[in-house]
């Protein structure tokens, strides 16, 4: 990596990555993996290279252009481009948008023409749209239905608010078509559909409108976001838009094993896939500030950042016991991080936590332990305990919760009031039987039920 950043996290898939050029760049991911972001990227620095090229040569002309290190060994891989060689990019790219250097190639909707739209910054995809809509005017946040379907309530709203005598009995694409009307935008037929749907081009064109009345053409998605409980709500509501309801264990480790993701030979992988699909889906959702936050303290980096530090948990707050029909509740707390990191980052900015709980399906005939075994080619290495923890076949998320710790008089109440506690680890696993493993950092522990019902929780929202 071209040099040390406490703010910048690699990304772990390269899905993730290609995502999250997309966000530097405002462009728009059209399903064409890598190629379109490399294309993304050409054009935001303004560099005339043929697309024709391989995406390999033409990501070495653009880390040559960013100034950062390109080795064709890590880089590439033939004629396309490896995580890592994503994550160089990625990298250069995150220093150049800080400094103000990379365009924006956002494509405004095609009825905004003319020098008065170019301060306007598109929304990527509807659930920026809905939720910048909704925060010009202060509204109940807005969330998409059944196929990422925008609700009428956002142009109710809208339209109660701007235009008090609308009439807002009008179906959905009509109400779409009335506002941009009385907002001086020009509606077109692609802005809806006829199953009664606005097109993110109709939402972007009211999105506009709607800024343009209220002085305020020009805003971003962040700044919908301003304090961490409004970024919470908004994190956590694109992760239960975006990640799928069950989770196979076999086919996600296969996953997380085909990408490169760390965690596949790992016992509790569900954590390790929540935590690589949520910062997929967040890289997606979300382009970041140009000035981040640092997200790294000691040997601990945190997971995902916006205005605000957040890291992802994956909870198990039930259990399915097939063989005796009964479905078990869990004690109902999870270890969070090293405690050193989180006194750290909470003491300098605050800290928050999204996380994912949901009811696990054990693996009680040991059939998908020795799979696993199988599938990592080597033997199980030996416990301090001299026994194994039951592993879970399946995993069925259930909610998704963002937690906010402001500052450290906070931090302190929650731990005199139960909610937090420090906590010593018990050791690494030996490398050798008879051995003792190497020790391990006090971390902390969150007791999830009493954290409900405190100021600790900023938000959540439920599957099914």
């Amino acid at each position: 990596m071209v040099s040390h950043l406490d703010s910048f996290i690699p990304a772990q898939t390269i899905a993730e990555a290609i995502q999250r050029i997309h966000a530097l760049t405002g462009s728009t991911d059209t399903g064409r993996g890598e190629k379109r972001a490399v294309v993304a990227l050409r054009d935001a620095l303004e560099l005339d290279i043929d697309i024709v090229r391989t995406n390999a040569a033409v990501g070495e002309i653009i880390a040559e252009s960013l100034g950062v290190d390109w080795d064709h060994r890590r880089h590439t891989a033939k004629t396309k481009l490896t995580l890592d060689g994503l994550n160089q990019l990625l990298c250069g790219a995150t220093i150049t948008y800080r400094q103000g250097k990379l365009r924006r190639v956002s494509v405004a909707p095609a009825g905004l023409v003319g020098p008065d739209w170019t301060a306007f910054n598109p929304a990527r995809n509807k659930l920026e749209a809905v939720t910048r809509i909704a925060s010009l005017t202060n509204s109940p946040r807005e969330s998409l239905g059944p196929g990422s379907k925008e609700r009428k309530s956002v142009l109710v709203n809208l339209s109660m608010a701007l235009f008090p005598n609308s009439d807002t009995s009008l179906s959905k694409t009509r109400l779409g078509e009335s506002l941009a009307n009385s907002l001086g935008v020009n509606w077109t037929d692609s802005c809806y559909s006829t199953g009664e749907t606005v097109s993110l081009e109709g939402l972007n064109l009211i999105l506009a409108g709607a800024e343009r009345k209220l002085g305020r053409l020009g805003d971003t998605a962040l700044s919908a976001l301003g304090t961490p409980q409004e970024e919470g709500a908004a994190l956590a509501w694109a992760l239960r838009q975006g990640i799928e309801d069950f989770w196979d264990g076999k086919d996600s480790i296969r996953w997380m094993a085909d990408n490169g993701v760390r965690g596949s030979k790992d016992n509790e992988w569900q954590g390790f896939y929540f935590e690589a699909k949520a910062r997929e889906v967040l890289g997606s959702a979300f382009s970041p500030p140009l000035v981040q936050p640092r997200v790294k303290y000691g040997n601990t980096t945190f997971d995902y950042s916006l205005n605000h530090v957040w890291d992802l948990k994956a909870h198990t707050a039930f259990q399915i016991d097939d063989v005796r029909k009964m479905t078990r509740k869990t004690p109902g707390s999870l270890i969070l991080n090293d405690a050193n990191a989180i006194r750290s980052c909470v003491e300098e900015q605050g800290l928050g936590f999204l996380i994912g709980s949901g009811t696990a399906r054990m693996d009680l005939d040991g059939s998908f332990v020795t799979w696993h075994r199988q599938f990592k080619g080597k033997p199980a290495k030996p416990s301090n305990s001299t026994s194994s923890r039951t592993r879970k076949v399946a995993f069925m998320p259930t909610s998704v919760e963002a937690f906010w710790i402001d500052n450290t008089p906070h931090l302190n109440s929650l731990i005199s009031g139960g909610q937090l506690k420090f906590v010593t680890q018990g050791r690494q696993p030996p490398r050798r039987a008879g051995e003792s493993g190497a020790p391990r950092a006090d971390k902390v522990l969150m007791t999830i039920r009493t954290s409900r019902d405190t100021d600790f929780k900023v938000a959540g929202f439920t599957w099914g």
